[in-house]
């Protein structure tokens, strides 16, 4: 009987974690007017480091919206949003967006305007996605290899086992 109340303490405490989890993991309602680029960006750091991309993503998105003429924020803010898309394998996403990234960087003037990290930060994003792009064609293409050396081996076996017949 121990073990009854032991286990209901468990799925209660559970289910009391997880409702209070989950609940934290929604987009902020309101976002304050008053918040600096810089506050906006940290305060969508805090939250992925909090395991909230909903409230993170919200604040990336304030961020360009009311900075939209800001280069460096903008920048910034979709280098954040693509991190998020890779941590969520959102791979087309976050490849788009790093690509993006790289192209704002070859435009004249660019240089000037925004922290050079965020091309080689951009460029180490998309790196990660190609690296997991070739494992996966790798693991397909050794998925197919080991089907058809089974059908192979199937097919010797079914003549061999022909041959004994005859």
């Amino acid at each position: 009987m121990k073990k009854i109340f032991n286990l209901k303490t468990f799925a209660l405490g559970t289910l009391l974690f997880s409702s209070l989890f989950f609940s934290c993991m929604t987009a902020p309602k309101e976002i304050p007017e008053d918040l600096t680029a810089a506050q906006l960006i940290q305060r969508g750091q805090d939250a992925a480091a909090s395991y909230n991309p909903a409230a993170a993503n919200a604040y990336y998105v304030a961020c360009i919206d009311r900075y939209k003429d800001d280069l460096k924020c903008y920048v910034e803010a979709r280098y954040e949003i693509a991190q998020l898309r890779l941590k969520q394998t959102d791979y087309a996403v976050a490849k788009t967006m790093f690509q993006e990234i790289l192209d704002i960087f070859d435009q004249p003037g660019a240089i000037y305007k925004i922290q050079p990290k965020y091309k080689k930060l951009a460029q180490i994003g998309l790196d990660k996605i190609k690296a997991v792009e070739e494992k996966k064609q790798i693991e397909a293409e050794q998925k197919k290899a080991k089907k058809e050396a089974k059908a192979q081996k199937a097919a010797q076996k079914k003549k061999t086992s022909e041959e004994v017949a005859e």
